[in-house]
Order: C-alpha cells, then sequence, then structure tokens
C-alpha cells in the first residue's frame, strides 16, 4: 500500500534530521581534530597538517551541502573550490583567511552544535507518540505496587487517558514541527556554505575578467603566430613562385626550352605555398570538425598518435564550434606532450559533456602511463606545452587540473564551459 505524500514527505524529513545526527560524530570529531591542531599550528609545525585539515572539512562541508540542496530542492549555482598539492608558507595563511574557510568552520560551528538536537527530537518525537499511546492503555498489566510509569504513574483510565492525549499531541508535534526543522536545517547550511551575493559578484566579476584578459593574449599568440607561419612559409615560398616565373619568362625569350625546368620548380613551389595555407587555415579551425564532428576529429588525432591510444567519447554532446576547437587543438598538444615527454607505452584519452549547476562542460581527459613530473611552465611559448592549454581553457572560462607525481602516471583533465 502506498503511503500518502504528506506521509513520505514526514519521512524524509526525519530520515533527513537522523542522517545529520549520524554526520554530528564525524562534524565533532573534526572540530576536536582542529582544536588540537591550533596549538602546533602556533608554533608552526602544525601548518603541514592544514591543508589534509582543510580538505576533509571542505569535503565535510561539499556533502552537507548536497544532502541540504537536495532536501531543499536547490541549485548551488558554484563550485567549491579544489585543494590539491602543496603551499607555501604565504599560501597557507591566504587558505586560511579565505571566506571559503571561514564558511566551511561557521557550518562545522553550526552543525555540531544543532544537528544531534535536531536528530534527537527526531527521534523522540515520533518514539514518544507511538510508546505513550501503545503502552497507556497497558497499565493494568502492571501491579499496584510497580505502577506503568510514562510522565507519571499510571495507575488508573484517567492516567492512562491523559498519558494517550500526551502521546497524540508527541504525534502532532512530529507532524507539524519536524518538516519545518529539516527545512529550516537545510536552508540554514545552504546559507552558511554559500557565498553572500556581492561576493559571489565580485568573484564572478573576477573570473571574467581573467578569462577576457586569457582571451585576448591567447588571440594575440594566435595572430602572431599565423603571422609568423604565413611569413616564413607561405609566403617565401610565393616569392619563389614569382621568382621561377621571371627566370622561365626570361629563358623562354631566347630558348623555350630552357624555361621549362623552372615553370616545374614554380609549380613545385606553388604546391608548397598551397599546403602551408592549408595548414595555417586548419590550425585557424579545423575542417574535420565540419566533416566529422569532435568524436570524429579525436579519433582521427588518436590514431596519427605514435603513443597507442584508447578513445572514449561516450557521453559526448555536441557543443559550440569554438568549445570543440578549443578540446581539438587541448588534445593535439596534450598528445603531442605526451609523445614528446612522458616515455609513456599508452595513452587514454576520454571526452564527455559534463552536466553542473551552472551549465554544460566539455571534459578532455588525457592520461599516460609516463614518467610523469610534468609541471605548467609560465616561460613556455605561447599557445605550446600545458602553459598554452592552460592559456587555451582560461580563454573559455574553463581551468587545466594536472597531476603528475614523479614516476607518473600523468592525468591531465581539462574543463570547458559550452557557454562562455
Amino acid at each position: 500500500m502506498r503511503l500518502p505524500e504528506r506521509a513520505r514527505t514526514r519521512i524524509r524529513a526525519t530520515g533527513f534530521l537522523v542522517r545529520e545526527g549520524g554526520y554530528w560524530f564525524v562534524s565533532l570529531a573534526v572540530l576536536l581534530a582542529g582544536i588540537a591542531l591550533l596549538p602546533f599550528v602556533a608554533l608552526g609545525v602544525g601548518l603541514y597538517a592544514v591543508p589534509s585539515f582543510l580538505e576533509i572539512l571542505n569535503r565535510l562541508a561539499a556533502r552537507a551541502q548536497t544532502r541540504s540542496a537536495k532536501r531543499a530542492s536547490a541549485v548551488i549555482p558554484f563550485d567549491r573550490r579544489r585543494l590539491t598539492g602543496r603551499y607555501s608558507f604565504t599560501e597557507l595563511a591566504a587558505l586560511l583567511s579565505a571566506p571559503e574557510t571561514k564558511r566551511d568552520l561557521s557550518w562545522l560551528l553550526f552543525h555540531c552544535a544543532f544537528a544531534v538536537l535536531a536528530a534527537a527530537l527526531a527521534l523522540a518525537l515520533p518514539f514518544g507518540a507511538v510508546l505513550y499511546v501503545a503502552a497507556a492503555p497497558l497499565w493494568q498489566l502492571f501491579p499496584p505496587d510497580a505502577p506503568l510509569e510514562l510522565t507519571i504513574f499510571v495507575r488508573s483510565w484517567a492516567d492512562a487517558l491523559l498519558m494517550i492525549l500526551l502521546g497524540l499531541l508527541y504525534a502532532a508535534g512530529a507532524w507539524v514541527l519536524l518538516p519545518w526543522l529539516a527545512r529550516r536545517f537545510s536552508e540554514a547550511t545552504l546559507a552558511i556554505l554559500s557565498p553572500r551575493r556581492y561576493a559571489d559578484l565580485a568573484r564572478r566579476i573576477s573570473d571574467l575578467s581573467t578569462a577576457r584578459a586569457s582571451a585576448l593574449a591567447a588571440h594575440a599568440a594566435e595572430l602572431r603566430r599565423i603571422e609568423r607561419e604565413l611569413h616564413d612559409g607561405a609566403q617565401n615560398r610565393l616569392v619563389g613562385v614569382v621568382m621561377m616565373l621571371g627566370l622561365a619568362q626570361r629563358a623562354a625569350e631566347t630558348d623555350p626550352a630552357a624555361a621549362v625546368p623552372f615553370i616545374g620548380r614554380a609549380q613545385d613551389a606553388a604546391s608548397e605555398a598551397l599546403a602551408g595555407l592549408r595548414a595555417a587555415v586548419h590550425d585557424i579551425y579545423p575542417p574535420v570538425l565540419d566533416e566529422l564532428g569532435l568524436g570524429g576529429a579525436a579519433s582521427a588525432l588518436t590514431s596519427r598518435s605514435p603513443v597507442p591510444c584508447s578513445l572514449n567519447v561516450e557521453g559526448l554532446l555536441r557543443a559550440p564550434a569554438a568549445v570543440e576547437s578549443a578540446a581539438y587543438f587541448v588534445l593535439a598538444e596534450a598528445l603531442t606532450n605526451a609523445a614528446k615527454h612522458s616515455n609513456a607505452s599508452r595513452i587514454d584519452v576520454v571526452l564527455r559533456t559534463e552536466s553542473t549547476p551552472r551549465g554544460d562542460v566539455l571534459v578532455v581527459l588525457v592520461n599516460d602511463d609516463g614518467r610523469g613530473g610534468a609541471t605548467v611552465d609560465p616561460g613556455e611559448t605561447a599557445g605550446t606545452g600545458l602553459a598554452g592549454i592552460a592559456r587555451r581553457a582560461a580563454a573559455f572560462g574553463g581551468r587545466l587540473v594536472l597531476n603528475s607525481p614523479g614516476g607518473g602516471p600523468t592525468n591531465i583533465r581539462v574543463e570547458l564551459p559550452c557557454a562562455f
């Protein structure tokens, strides 16, 4: 028999509060660990444990935020930070004073203070209702010298009726109070962990400014590269064509047969110039993307890699042409880097579209089993290497996530928002 929707709603609310009570033990343990860490942080030796503590706190707060958002049917319109790698003393100080850290610590104190009380209430009200209503009529089964004791000693039907009424009052309180309490608890969690509106706007403005600067820098670098390729390649070859045709013209005036080799050389130079122009056009926007889509273009790239590659494009959806073009060049550069520097025997490539609260994101994953140790070098030539990948991703408001410990493997994840 299917329960009415109101009953299911109240059962879910009770389960939510009880679950938060279970997580209260974890929150309390983290809080006590943080308190125990404070003296060592003051001495300096505890700074090495700060990133791990903040990472645990961040994950705990993120899960609480997800539970509360599901309970409140809310959407989280921002991405939580990711804490990875090593940090200098200055970076650790910035982490500790960051708004995200303050919000996570505020939530931890709130959760430790109220989660166990909310869970106790969620258990006590239904249990008290069932106990009083079910046990009060059984008062006659108890001997007079050891009567049934609930809130009072039950020695008569009047006492039993009073206890039944109290049980019904507990049931009514659970029916009305628990959904309200679950809603307020989830809303409070979201309010504490969500950035204030002005802070969110400031962060978005900063992100847009950074993305705009990266886009302008990447655009300028692309223009310089294309100009250099045209100047050093196609233009020089076309100059050679003009020279060869001039020599052929002069030779034809005296000896037509002597003009034939010059015409052949001019034809070869023209073919080379045409090939250079095609390569430059391909670097601007690969025609294979229009013909085969990103999945087919990626298949062509991986099939030409000198290192054996596997390709997985399950879950890949079409994206704007500019985003697919960026993903194509990101994959091409990543495969080139792996072939040149990683000494890998295998590369695994995954292209997929992930849905986030802020829209769809095209994700490029390139994993190799090489020697690792890759880093993003800001001094690399614009548009090349991992720095070039990072700049191209930043131009679309995306990011590069690199995990390459010494000894390998190397994992590259590039996120490109489909709406930028």
